[in-house]
């Protein structure tokens, strides 16, 4: 069985900016965790963009930004937002 998988934005992935907003939806493959991870500073042009998103090994993103590892017991529905740079996760409405 493969890993689970979280997609990011390529600005978290390539360009090293921190976790704003973190959301769990429905999986769309077996592999899928659900977990979706954004800067929450990317426009809605830019997420309009396919080429923005990367599929990542869940595991290897967590090691790369272990502030997420508490969010992913939440279930398909849940959504976190920082209040402000480097603070900590806040659940807000999806």
């Amino acid at each position: 069985m493969s890993s689970p998988t979280c997609v990011a934005t390529e600005v978290i992935t390539t360009r090293q900016k921190s976790v704003g907003y973190a959301y769990r939806d429905k999986p769309v493959s077996p592999a899928d965790s659900g977990w979706r991870f954004l800067s929450g500073s990317e426009s809605e042009q830019y997420m309009d963009q396919p080429s923005h998103y990367v599929t990542c090994v869940l595991a290897d993103f967590v090691r790369e930004h272990p502030e997420v590892a508490p969010l992913l017991a939440h279930p398909v529905g849940s959504a976190f937002a920082r209040t402000k740079a480097g603070g900590s996760f806040e659940a807000v409405p999806e």
